[in-house]
């Protein structure tokens, strides 16, 4: 693993902090502020198959309006209607093959879609705007 070195400034409460708690633990400093930096830091779609990866970082480059219409985005009536069906056909085992794929679909379009909601108020807060709470994405 390639290492980079980073001088920064941080509070003497801070570095005491961790001071002490590299003490307690026996480990390096370095190590300790590593670990916690990784730790602090957000999921990012980078490690995501290749269509939900795009999907996300899609997301990125749009403004704060958009990231909150992607949060109140729902599944077509339609599409849900289909969705509990089909499950409700695999529950009695009674799936067929054909049948089987369209539920995988629809489970994927419906992963891809709860994973972009997330993501965009991810990006809201990142950002320092406010997250729509879920009263408010209902309304």
């Amino acid at each position: 693993m390639t290492r980079n070195t980073v001088s920064i400034q941080v509070p003497e409460e801070i570095y005491q902090r961790l001071e002490r708690l590299a003490s307690l633990t026996k480990r390096p400093l370095e190590t300790l502020v590593a670990q916690t930096l990784s730790a602090g830091l957000p999921p990012l779609p980078d490690d995501l198959p290749p269509t939900m990866r795009d999907a996300l970082q899609a997301l990125e480059q749009v403004e704060a309006r958009v990231l909150e219409q992607v949060m109140r985005e729902r599944m077509p009536e339609p599409e849900v209607q289909q969705f509990e069906a089909l499950r409700e056909r695999q529950r009695a085992g009674s799936l067929t093959p054909l049948e089987s794929q369209a539920l995988a679909t629809l489970q994927h379009d419906a992963d891809l879609r709860t994973l972009r909601k997330a993501y965009a108020a991810v990006l809201l807060k990142l950002r320092g705007q406010p997250v729509p709470s879920l009263t408010d994405l209902e309304a």
